[in-house]
């Protein structure tokens, strides 16, 4: 990196901090969740951020004088998570490469480089992320209790083991315990790290939700499960008042009942139990593990326009192709383009460009949007700091 570029954005002091501060303890966040806390935005959108003037800046804040990705400079990451259908363990300092696979990213991106530069102590973020699980099974916390099948998972043989519910749960737990079991521990992934400066659990970020979503028995318990998941981890972690951030689902925005598009999919009701798990959590709990409990919303976040472009890309990808089957005329391909606004509907130069630079995934991964990814992990790392000064 050019070190001018580095003073411009880390500061002297930062700049000529060691790598282990002497005297400061170790703050250790954890990220936890499905496959958007994994991270699915490539580094190549990450240039678009600055065609928004409102975003042009955070490019200074991401970027070095080469145009590449920074790494922060006394922040790192550990992260257990699933490539390829097989459990890895990656580490190193926090940049790109702990999202999908080596040039994606998640939350943790953003959150990292905001901590790194905000914070005098080295920072910690152990991330424990697996697509396609759920709260109500996968990740089900102990105080939820056995899992209750629905009358149709029942009929279809659906139910899952006792072995399957709260896996991820207990694998999550196991992983932060061994990265944090001694100083040799903390050492493989922090080189500099003394036991005599110590470190401190200083805040812990869920982001999941889609597969609870798209299922309605799931969703009638999320809110119970997720406050039982929060006093189970601060009783399992032995840290009774440890700042707990939920990540709210925001593909479609923050009013997805305005969208033009999959309207079946019941993302508000969803949201809402999200928001009332935090609402209701001091109330539902006992005395020593109230308190410091937040929401983040990423709908903010989620690119409207270029979901837009999504839409157009796969609803009229679907036409054609019932065209080229017979099972489509002409007539009615015409009248979906126009009840849906699609012109003709073919991708014009503009919105073939935009897809090209600022997408990278699907809308459910909030399209693999770098200006997504990286402004909800700061917004998430903003948040956490405020958390800490109560």
């Amino acid at each position: 990196m050019n070190q001018g570029r580095f003073l411009s954005l880390f500061g002297l002091s930062a700049f000529l901090l060691q790598v282990n501060v002497i005297g400061h303890p170790l703050k250790v966040y954890i990220l936890a969740g499905q496959s958007n806390m994994q991270g699915s935005a490539h580094k190549k959108t990450f240039a678009a951020i600055g065609d928004d003037p409102k975003t042009a800046p955070l490019l200074e804040e991401i970027l070095d004088a080469d145009g590449e990705p920074v790494e922060a400079h006394n922040g790192w990451v550990v992260c257990r998570t699933n490539r390829g259908g097989e459990q890895v363990t990656l580490d190193g300092k926090v940049k790109v490469g702990y999202g999908f696979d080596d040039e994606r990213i998640g939350p943790e991106y953003g959150f990292g480089l905001y901590m790194d530069r905000s914070l005098e102590e080295p920072v910690l973020i152990i991330k424990a992320a697996w697509g396609g699980k759920s709260l109500a099974i996968d990740f089900r916390p102990p105080g939820a209790g056995p899992y209750l099948p629905s009358e149709v998972e029942k009929e279809k043989g659906r139910v899952p083991t006792q072995e399957a519910t709260g896996y991820y749960y207990r694998q999550m737990i196991a992983f932060i315990k061994e990265t944090l079991k001694d100083g040799a521990s903390i050492r493989k992934v922090v080189p500099e790290y003394q036991e005599s400066d110590g470190y401190e659990l200083s805040g812990f970020v869920w982001f999941q939700g889609w597969n609870d979503m798209c299922n309605r028995h799931h969703i009638s318990q999320y809110t119970d499960n997720m406050i039982h998941f929060i006093v189970d981890v601060r009783r399992d972690l032995e840290s009774p008042k440890l700042p707990f951030i939920v990540g709210v689902l925001g593909v479609y925005g923050t009013d997805p009942e305005s969208r033009r598009f999959d309207k079946g999919l019941p993302v508000t009701t969803f949201r809402k139990t999200q928001f009332e798990a935090v609402k209701n959590y001091d109330s539902k709990v006992e005395a020593k593990y109230r308190g410091n409990v937040i929401s983040v919303d990423s709908g903010p976040f989620y690119e409207l326009g270029l979901s837009d472009i999504y839409w157009k890309r796969r609803m009229t990808g679907e036409w054609k192709r019932r065209l080229e089957r017979g099972e489509m005329i002409r007539e009615d391909y015409q009248k979906e383009c126009a009840k849906y606004h699609f012109g003709d509907g073919e991708m014009t130069a503009e919105e073939q460009a935009t897809w090209d630079r600022c997408s990278s995934n699907a809308e459910y991964h909030y399209l693999g949007s770098g200006k997504t990814f990286v402004r909800f992990g700061k917004a998430l790392a903003e948040a956490m700091l405020e958390v800490q000064k109560n």
